[in-house]
């Protein structure tokens, strides 16, 4: 959508929101539009029919009449926002009275205990069946509930039943997966950084071991990857080196970047230059990597790197 937004201003050209968006969970998009909405890049009206346009894929629909209302002050709610909102609402309980007896479990100072000692998903699962009457198919409600309450913006909340899921399911579950892109993605909207950057280390490494359908599927999951990093990575004290190694001297990835999204570079080059990197000779491996990559991605920031230091 945003490739359609009236500029207003000339920063706007440059801006890589439309290149970025494709690769990130909506929710991870609303602060780049309340960012883009400060720096009146765009038309206002036009940032809030992109904000309705991503909420109505979601179940906040509270935010969605708000912002329908910003838009469209003289005109009542839309009836389907209404019925969602009904529908949101009695799901929300019926999952609510499904993880209670869930909830009491993980309460138990035993219980607590285990899942800070234990190291085996299957032997906690064990315990928890033979000592507190836990059935397997709990493990599913603890997903769905996540699932629901991201999806309604209690980010802590998903975040609590996705760490549960997480300890508790096997990895070759159809949700294991997704779970942990859940957990990294509410970390980040909790901007709890230390703990967002550690699922992002449990989830590279998840897709570095794993074996996918193909090349391309795992090509695609560590484009996502590098482009959910950049939260982290410039929030986190230790961010600017991290992204340098893993941008630049990790091969699969300089080579996702160079396959995928070569507006990557940007970023790169920033924390290059930002970050006083105990590496020696980044400058000139950066360089090396622009002019490879100039003649499909070039912007005021690496061309002012090439002509800095090569004409």
């Amino acid at each position: 959508l945003i490739h359609f937004y009236k500029r207003r201003s000339e920063m706007a050209e440059w801006d890589l929101t439309p290149k970025l968006g494709p690769y990130l969970d909506r929710h991870l998009v609303f602060p780049l539009l309340e960012f883009l909405t400060v720096k009146e890049f765009y038309d206002e009206v036009d940032l809030l029919r992109g904000k309705l346009d991503i909420l109505s894929k979601t179940s906040m629909v509270d935010f969605a009449m708000d912002v329908h209302l910003s838009l469209y002050p003289d005109q009542d709610v839309p009836a389907y926002l209404k019925e969602k909102r009904i529908s949101v609402l009695e799901n929300l309980k019926q999952l609510q009275a499904e993880t209670e007896p869930i909830f009491k479990i993980f309460e138990d100072p035993e219980v607590t205990r285990q899942i800070e000692q234990s190291r085996d998903s299957k032997q906690l699962l064990d315990f928890l069946v033979k000592g507190y009457n836990f059935k397997p198919e709990m493990i599913d409600t603890c997903y769905r509930f996540a699932k629901i309450q991201y999806e309604c913006g209690n980010y802590q909340g998903a975040s609590e039943y996705l760490y549960f899921h997480r300890i508790l399911v096997q990895s070759t579950d159809p949700n294991y997966l997704n779970g942990m892109w859940g957990k990294l993605a509410s970390e980040i909207l909790l901007q709890n950084w230390e703990w967002a950057l550690n699922d992002f280390n449990r989830l590279k490494q998840f897709i570095d071991d794993s074996v996918f359908g193909s090349a391309l599927q795992t090509l695609q999951q560590r484009t996502w990857l590098l482009h959910w990093s950049l939260f982290v990575f410039f929030n986190h004290p230790k961010g600017r080196e991290l992204i340098v190694d893993l941008f630049l001297y990790q091969k699969q990835y300089l080579n996702a970047i160079q396959t995928t999204c070569p507006w990557m570079l940007r970023y790169l080059s920033t924390a290059v230059v930002i970050n006083k990197s105990t590496r020696r000779n980044v400058m000139k491996d950066l360089i090396k990597v622009i002019q490879e990559e100039s003649y499909t991605y070039q912007d005021p920031i690496t061309s002012f790197i090439e002509d800095l230091y090569v004409n």
